[in-house]
């Protein structure tokens, strides 16, 4: 089975024996900008690209467009853990925060900082590992990580560090892929199963690798989540489930789509707060 994720890692592997650098290799080949993963060019190069790649992101997450307002973030410091093109970055300058992106890949970085000057925005933006944030404590009133976190290759050390650097009253938004989705399951079982991948030794959890990006690729419960997030300190206040746009099982009538996503969708978004 040959694919682009499986092309990324190979080669990240070839490169080193480090893990969190093979993470950061992983992303640097295969940029998070929305375009396909085969695409041959993903970089974002110009105003119109920028805004294309914003619409996509909005579009393709219609939970984020329904449900989070960019605009409460007015005047508060925020921090976007692993900002990929900038697209939720732009949006959190754009409504008026004091706002700063860091990504683990110099690609991001320079795709963030590009997409910002182009829309003369102002932020931060600084190349950095989530595990080992680099601010002090009680910096930001937000913290937002859509996507992001179930990459790394400690996702607690990163919501650890999540909970240092988030003031004492300050909030927070995690979303991770869900491990009781239809997804996790369905594409797991084709490749243990259909691939024949369970007698190479692998499980439902690593053969996710073979359909899905990033050099890691976890899946959490709520429970899990509550219970990882309480143990550093964080209260989360709500649960949500969800998916992207594009319809979710195609044999099934669309009325029922919402609900499947609603239910069982690949997306789990912890809302959460640092209690004062």
């Amino acid at each position: 089975m040959d694919n682009a994720f499986v092309r990324a890692r190979k080669l990240a592997e070839e490169k080193t024996t480090d893990r969190q650098e093979r993470n950061r290799i992983w992303w640097e080949t295969l940029p998070m900008t929305y375009r396909s993963w085969e695409e041959g060019d993903r970089i974002v190069r110009d105003a119109s690209g920028f805004s294309a790649l914003e619409h996509d992101y909005l579009e393709g997450n219609p939970w984020m467009k329904a449900n989070y307002d960019f605009s409460a973030a007015k005047e508060k410091d925020t921090l976007e853990i692993g900002c990929g093109a900038g697209a939720a970055s732009c949006l959190f300058a754009r409504n008026g925060a004091r706002h700063t992106a860091v990504d683990l890949t110099e690609q991001a970085v320079k795709i963030t900082s590009d997409n910002a000057k182009a829309q003369n925005l102002a932020m931060r933006v600084q190349r950095m590992d989530a595990e080992k944030l680099e601010f002090p404590d009680n910096s930001f009133d937000h913290v937002f990580a859509w996507g992001v976190l179930h990459h790394s290759q400690d996702t607690m050390a990163c919501f650890r560090q999540v909970s240092r650097v988030l003031r004492p009253g300050g909030t927070g938004l995690i979303m991770v892929y869900y491990k009781y989705s239809i997804r996790y399951w369905v594409r797991g079982l084709q490749g243990l199963i259909g691939k024949g991948l369970i007698f190479k030794g692998y499980n439902m959890q690593s053969v996710q690798g073979y359909f899905t990006d990033g050099y890691y690729q976890r899946h959490f419960s709520k429970t899990e989540l509550r219970r990882m997030l309480g143990e550093c300190g964080l209260k989360v206040t709500n649960f949500s489930v969800s998916h992207m746009k594009s319809k979710y099982i195609r044999p099934l009538p669309t009325f029922m789509d919402p609900w499947l996503k609603r239910n069982w969708g690949w997306l789990v978004i912890a809302e959460f707060k640092k209690p004062a």
